[in-house]
């Protein structure tokens, strides 16, 4: 099963109808890119792991055409790759899936299950005892490892109700740690952390006087896509088999860990579709 980029909500079992209907694809590209803004790696540091990501899926997928993965640190490199490469796969953020669903005709094959994969919600924390709302942070700062793309931010997050590039003050960076000390000292206002950094939050000692202002819905983690351009529905469904099984191999659970992937599985439909339709706003 897999879920269609519909504009309108969907069920799980019509999602895999969707994706056998879609038109023929005219080319074949088997390559995978893989986006991550949290992992913190590199093309060079990421290579020797996706190149066992790959020969894992080549063997498995008997018959493909030798399979390239290439892996970007960020949303604005992965886009001029994907420009370059027209790859058949990808595993990106969810916030580089929302900007190019409809672009691409992305389908979402799995949802990827793993410490930097997951966000669960978005959590706005504060220290500051006169900030009560989020209006209060109107114009100040938010340092945050979760706001490199302030539409998600606007859409996603706050469901269109700010634009939060012209509200608040952003300062995007790589680490969730910087951004609750930042707030603890009084350098922001704000900081951002998903469902994980919340709990390890809850351990230093340091974070004790932070507080949450705003949880955000449910948002779905990582996915890994089909470019609808490109994979034909064979291939999607080929792909999709492949990846569900692919942590329960004794080898493919090599890979898998490499990649802090726990499991790939099928997508949670009410999470994408709420988030879907909150960027769509």
């Amino acid at each position: 099963m897999t879920l269609s980029r519909s504009k309108t909500p969907i069920s799980l079992a019509l999602a895999g109808v969707f994706a056998l209907l879609a038109p023929q694809a005219h080319a074949a590209s088997n390559d995978i890119i893989v986006e991550s803004a949290a992992s913190g790696g590199t093309s060079e540091t990421a290579k020797p792991y996706l190149d066992q990501f790959a020969a894992y899926a080549q063997k498995a997928l008997t018959g493909w055409k030798p399979i390239a993965a290439s892996f970007f640190p960020d949303a604005k490199s992965a886009q001029a790759g994907i420009a370059q490469a027209h790859p058949g796969f990808g595993l990106m953020d969810i916030d580089l899936f929302l900007e190019l669903r409809e672009k691409e005709e992305l389908v979402v094959l799995a949802q990827v299950t793993g410490a930097i994969h997951n966000r669960g919600h978005l959590h706005v924390i504060v220290k500051d005892p006169a900030i009560k709302t989020v209006e209060d942070l109107k114009g100040k700062t938010i340092i945050s490892n979760q706001i490199q793309s302030p539409k998600f931010v606007s859409k996603a997050v706050f469901g269109g109700k700010y634009d939060a590039e012209k509200f608040f003050v952003l300062q995007p960076t790589p680490s969730p740690l910087k951004g609750l000390k930042a707030v603890d000292r009084g350098e922001a206002a704000a900081t951002i952390v998903d469902d994980a950094q919340l709990a390890s939050m809850k351990t230093l000692p340091f974070a004790a006087s932070l507080r949450t202002l705003y949880s955000s819905p449910a948002i779905p983690s990582s996915p890994f896509v089909a470019f609808g351009k490109v994979a034909k529905p064979e291939e999607r469904i080929a792909m999709q088999k492949m990846l569900y099984g692919m942590c329960a191999d004794p080898k493919g659970a090599e890979v898998c860990k490499s990649l802090q992937i726990t499991k790939f599985e099928k997508p949670d439909a009410a999470a994408f579709n709420g988030t879907i339709k909150r960027y769509g706003k």
